[in-house]
């Protein structure tokens, strides 16, 4: 309800921004002249996390029949990860823009099984993420902050596969292949995000928020079914994500050059769960120009 709640608010936010240009330019008292084409790359360094619940879903779904408990972590310090950003705004402070966001890292797992004598697990698993997003935008004023509203479509792939655990010293192992989960699926995605200029000039603070609705297939993949693999063919996936930071923006003659510093949370939650809710958090270095 409370997910739903937010939906709704952020989709009239955008409409709002994105719709009536008119209610920008009446509250407007400073707009920035941001029209030309844009480009801009996010590196980042963000710390994958998934519960250990999640684990289970992922590994364990239907339960072990010769064990009491099943226990798994992957938890990971700082990956690298990156975005890019290609975007056209006109003289309306309309525009569109496309997004990349990719990140694919191995993470390391460990784990326990309560067979007799106990089994304990090892090894890593591969966690690969992709998500496009193609986008309508609109810019504008409202006091002191400078706002940019975006909806648009996302496509996005997300896979996480084992490396070698030794899954074969359990009793109840059926499958030899390669475990694990993949979603792959699109959606609606919309996002706010606003801009204040403190201290400086050029400099700024800034926050914003993104939310992804996806429909796809999620397929699992578990050493303990026969044939080895479940299909969800119709699963829902929300994704979640939260910017906070400081910019800078350097005015040249051709170009303007921009630079930012931010922190960075993602969540990616399905309802069959077979997912395991997997989320990040880290920071990132933005660099990009615009001309």
């Amino acid at each position: 309800m409370r997910n739903a709640f937010s939906l709704v608010v952020a989709v009239r936010l955008v409409f709002t921004l994105a719709l009536c240009p008119s209610f920008l330019a009446a509250t407007s008292v400073t707009a920035r002249a941001d029209q030309g084409w844009q480009a801009k790359v996010d590196l980042l360094l963000l710390a994958p996390k998934i519960s250990e619940t999640g684990v289970k879903n992922i590994f364990y779904y239907d339960g072990l029949a010769s064990s009491s408990e099943e226990s798994g972590n992957i938890e990971s310090e700082i990956e690298f990860a990156q975005r890019v950003t290609l975007g056209y705004e006109g003289s309306g402070l309309g525009g569109a823009q496309i997004r990349w966001f990719t990140f694919d890292q191995e993470l390391p797992y460990v784990g326990l099984v309560e067979e007799s004598p106990p089994v304990s697990l090892s090894g890593g698993v591969n966690l690969d993420v992709d998500a496009i997003d193609a986008e309508l935008t609109q810019r504008g004023s409202f006091g002191t902050w400078n706002w940019l509203a975006t909806a648009g479509a996302r496509y996005a792939r997300l896979s996480l596969r084992e490396q070698q655990i030794n899954f074969e010293d359990l009793d109840d192992i059926v499958w030899f292949g390669s475990t694990g989960v993949q979603f792959e699926g699109a959606g609606p995605t919309v996002s706010v995000s606003g801009t204040r200029p403190v201290l400086a000039d050029g400099f700024a603070i800034f926050g914003g928020a993104r939310t992804a609705l996806l429909y796809g297939d999620t397929d699992l993949f578990s050493a303990f079914r026969s044939g080895g693999v479940y299909s969800n063919p119709n699963d829902f996936v929300q994704v979640w994500e939260i910017q906070l930071g400081t910019q800078m923006n350097k005015r040249f003659e051709s170009l303007d050059l921009l630079t930012a510093v931010f922190w960075e949370a993602q969540r990616w939650d399905s309802d069959s769960d077979l997912l395991g809710d997997i989320g990040f958090h880290g920071f990132g270095v933005q660099t990009g120009i615009q001309y």
